[in-house]
């Protein structure tokens, strides 16, 4: 299936409830009709049809209309001229009479998957998603696919049964994959009595007991039906019959932690954030459960970093670093939390508040060299930010740099807009470079107006 036909499934499911019609189908290209299909016609039929061909060519759907008119007129048995009725009338979107003209061409080829996706098409941008799915049902024979399409109709549908035993179905077929998974979950959040899947899950099991996936699906409708023992049963049935299943391991921490079974859950916890058929959204999701339950057993918290050294590189994991982060920070662990920031910021290099916070614990630390360098780089992606102006002179004056540090405060202090407590302490700071530089006339004076400022603030 072609990618635009799998983001067509994305948008049924994440744009539902907003304007569907706009969104584009690829068809399966189709040659245009040329002078050898056209049969024995007149040549004032062969006239008007290559007319409306060149107008339609050149976009003017309407007069390319106009000339299919005048063919049908002078001779209205051949189907291509519904065919190209209904493709001009798709473009500008009148879409009934774009209906009509397919159906008039699927009544002499009924099984003609080019006319069937065209059909699906106008269907689809009409919000008919029941005629969609009746279409989309006989494209099945053609690419089983479009099964992923007749699933996302049966949600819109709310045929749910139906489509997770599409679903169910593909998965056989072609195996699991993520975006399949995800569709589950959408639709499996829409149940409200799951005992119909739940059965023909459990069922499915029994057929073939080897099939992990099954599980799993079967783990998450108990866990959402808050059936948690029969889910905990399923989880470490599936652990016996297979030993080295990871996926498992995102259900068993969950349950271990929720019966206080802290180091099972540790130890469950590390095999599915260092699997890598774990999505990063699950182990971000992990490492949050974790987070919040040594805020209240702080005695397991030197497990955190055995878990981070498990975790995989790439952009989601700099959100896991910036947690933990928050974590210490919040703790008033700042050598632990600079060391998670810094971690994190590598893949998120202009996050402003990530960066202001690195660089006021690099001051607070006494990093006054790394302080400086960064507040450099963020002042080049961030130049009207005073805060990273006055980082950058604390620095420079921290590292015996005075006179650099009194030019770049008194530039940093033009971008200050009603704010006098940070006025002030760019005075202040001018005020320490001057006595740095042996200046006790200037430094008293940028001081007086330090003071002036604090009592106005």
């Amino acid at each position: 299936m072609s990618i635009r036909w799998r983001h067509i499934c994305f948008l049924i499911i994440f744009l539902v409830t907003g304007n569907v019609t706009t969104i584009g189908q690829e068809i399966e290209p189709k040659q245009e009709v040329n002078i050898d299909d056209l049969g024995n016609v007149s040549d004032e039929f062969q006239e008007y049809f290559f007319e409306a061909l060149k107008q339609k060519a050149i976009t003017n759907y309407d007069k390319a209309i106009e000339a299919l008119e005048k063919c049908v007129e002078i001779d209205a048995e051949p189907n291509f001229l519904y065919l190209e009725l209904g493709k001009n009338y798709l473009e500008i979107k009148v879409f009934e009479k774009a209906e009509a003209n397919f159906k008039k061409v699927l009544q002499e080829k009924p099984d003609d998957r080019y006319v069937l996706e065209l059909l699906y098409e106008v269907y689809f941008k009409e919000g008919k998603y029941r005629e969609s799915a009746e279409v989309v049902e006989k494209l099945v024979v053609f690419n089983s696919m479009f099964k992923e399409q007749l699933a996302n109709l049966y949600y819109l549908e709310k045929r749910y049964d139906d489509a997770l035993r599409v679903l169910d179905e593909l998965n056989e077929e072609l195996g699991a994959d993520s975006y399949r998974k995800q569709l589950r979950k959408r639709i499996a959040s829409k149940i409200t009595n799951p005992d119909n899947q739940i059965a023909r899950l459990e069922e499915r099991i029994k057929k073939n007991p080897k099939e992990e996936q099954n599980y799993l699906n079967l783990i998450y409708l108990y866990s959402k039906s808050n059936q948690k023992k029969k889910a905990f049963e399923v989880a470490t049935t599936l652990l016996k019959k297979k030993p080295k299943s990871e996926l498992v391991h995102l259900a068993l921490y969950k349950f271990y932690l929720d019966s206080n079974k802290t180091e099972e859950a540790i130890a469950s916890m590390k095999i599915a954030v260092k699997s890598n058929k774990v999505d990063t959204e699950s182990k971000y999701k992990i490492v949050n459960d974790f987070l919040q339950f040594i805020n209240t057993n702080p005695q397991y918290e030197s497990s955190l970093s055995e878990i981070m050294d498990l975790m995989q590189g790439g952009q989601q994991d700099a959100k896991v670093y910036t947690e933990f982060g928050h974590f210490y920070y919040k703790k008033g662990q700042k050598e632990q939390a600079l060391n998670f920031y810094e971690r994190g910021i590598k893949e998120n290099a202009n996050d402003f508040e990530l960066l202001r916070r690195i660089l006021l614990l690099q001051l607070d630390l006494g990093r006054f060299e790394k302080a400086e360098s960064g507040s450099e780089l963020a002042l080049e992606m961030y130049p009207a930010q005073p805060i990273f102006y006055l980082v950058n002179g604390v620095s420079l004056i921290q590292l015996e740099k005075a006179e650099d540090a009194i030019d770049i405060l008194n530039s940093g202090i033009d971008y200050i807009v009603d704010d006098t407590k940070m006025e002030s302490d760019f005075y202040k700071q001018i005020s320490e470079a001057y006595q740095k530089l042996g200046d006790t006339t200037k430094a008293t004076e940028y001081l007086q107006k330090a003071i002036q400022l604090q009592k106005k603030s």
